[in-house]
């Protein structure tokens, strides 16, 4: 056979996997029978992979080592690296396995055309147990954690079936002394190192570490996907976060009270430790495929700036809280009327209790109250909105000039203690200069009710309009 086109894998090494003779009718990409297995199309995507991880094979495997398969595959990951991908598990978990006479090697790839740099290797002399079932590789080592690898190609799952059972032949069965599996490899020179290293101690090449990872993702968005190598959810890490960060500033600056301050508190802090929980983890997960790191000082650098930047940043909404808020301007003051009602704007002093939004209590002569509110127009709110909501709710509503000012007036029927009928009438004076509305409230007799309109627009002519009033 010509030396260009001599197999580099051999899967018969360990016996053969049929009955039936294996002819060469043509040039060999792989081994000695391929055809049956992969198409053409296949074996050129997997000569194309063999080419690829051949210099890091080489610093791994033994001189006098055989290569039984090799094959692209979904390593199937823990539950906990799992979560944060979601549906998108499986184009952060491509691997390339490397089946040998002496081991299994796995190399992680980000595409299955290129090596990555996470190596690790399997010992069969280590290994318990191997099977394919449901288009799945399960390995069980003496001891460490279950591995699992998905094989998406038909052509590898047929071919592995035959393959496996030799490759339990030569299983040792009982180890009498289990070494933690599997092996980890250093990407440049092929050395073992430990699971997580942050240098090689042979070539001495430095590596990204998940604390790191880890600080950066919490020390400013994004930070922590880009070191780890992943500029594009790097990106989309950048763009949720501030997305998030404006939602939470807007609520900050648009907070009247301290209650939708807390509102703001509580969806910041949700957020905050949501996704920064995700984008810790997700960090920390891609940066164990022992990925070369030849600017560690300067990234310890970007962790302080970054830390020092998202502290201003978070402080920012809380130091502005409530600067676009829209706030009451004005109150209607009624003292030195001359329709007899007195009264102010301490809750303390008033008769009938306080409500929320109440700004002023009026009381007559004759013991007929009158109860002014005043409250912002909320966002999207207008005098025709407000028209709008009453005709709806069914509330008799008439939209008319009231002492100088646009008013909306409704009637709401009602009874008294002793069943007698009574209007509940209420006036909302719109002052669309600074986009508030002050409602005046009372309850008449029907028969009052048009005397009692021109007494109370005669008392509002009356008033004066003075800054928010505190007693």
């Amino acid at each position: 056979m010509d030396p260009d086109q001599a197999p580099r894998c051999n899967p018969s090494f360990l016996g053969p996997l049929t009955t039936e003779p294996e002819m060469v009718t043509g040039p060999v990409q792989l081994f000695v029978g391929e055809e049956r297995y992969l198409s053409k199309r296949k074996l050129n995507e997997r000569e194309r992979l063999w080419n690829a991880l051949s210099p890091q094979l080489e610093t791994v495997l033994a001189a006098d080592e055989t290569v039984l398969y090799i094959l692209p595959v979904l390593h199937v990951p823990r539950v906990l690296d799992f979560f944060g991908f979601g549906v998108w598990w499986s184009l952060f978990f491509r691997a390339a396995l490397v089946l040998t006479d002496r081991r299994l090697v796995e190399i992680m790839t980000p595409d299955w055309k290129k090596p990555g740099t996470r190596i690790c290797s399997y010992s069969w002399g280590q290994v318990r147990n191997v099977k394919i079932s449901m288009g799945t590789l399960t390995l069980r080592p003496g001891k460490g954690r279950t591995q699992r690898w998905k094989l998406p190609a038909r052509g590898d799952r047929k071919l592995l079936k035959l393959l496996i059972p030799r490759i339990i032949a030569t299983l040792p069965g009982d180890i009498h002394i289990p070494r933690s599996t599997p092996l980890f490899h250093c990407p440049i020179c092929g050395t073992a190192t430990p699971k997580h290293p942050d240098q090689c101690k042979n070539c001495e090449t430095v590596f990204k570490t998940q604390r790191l990872a880890g600080g950066l993702a919490l020390a400013f968005p994004g930070a922590g996907l880009f070191y780890a190598g992943h500029p594009i959810l790097a990106t989309f890490d950048l763009l949720g976060e501030g997305f998030l960060y404006m939602v939470v500033a807007s609520v900050f600056l648009s907070a009247a009270n301290t209650k939708e301050m807390l509102v703001g508190v509580v969806i910041g802090c949700l957020g905050l430790f949501f996704t920064k929980l995700e984008s810790a983890h997700l960090s920390t997960v891609l940066v164990k495929r022992t990925k070369l790191d030849p600017a560690q000082s300067l990234w310890k650098k970007v962790v302080i700036a970054g830390g020092v930047l998202s502290a201003v940043l978070i402080a920012l909404p809380p130091l502005f809280s409530g600067v676009l808020a829209d706030r009451l301007d004005s109150d209607l003051d009624f003292r030195g009327n001359s329709s007899g009602f007195s009264g102010g704007f301490d809750p303390s002093q008033w008769q009938f209790g306080a409500d929320q939004d109440q700004r002023s209590e009026w009381i007559r002569d004759d013991g007929q109250a009158l109860f002014v509110f005043s409250m912002p127009f909320g966002s999207g709110e207008s005098p025709t909105t407000l028209e709008a909501y009453f005709r709806e709710s069914g509330d008799e509503t008439e939209f008319m000039q009231f002492a100088g000012h646009e008013c909306l007036r409704t009637l709401e029927e009602a009874t008294d203690e002793e069943g007698n009928s009574l209007l509940w009438i209420r006036w909302y004076l719109f002052d669309t200069a600074n986009d508030d509305v002050h409602l005046i409230m009372a309850s008449v007799w029907p028969a009052d009710l048009k005397s009692f309109g021109v007494e109370i627009e005669q008392l509002v002519l009356e008033a004066s309009w003075i800054p928010l009033k505190t007693e």
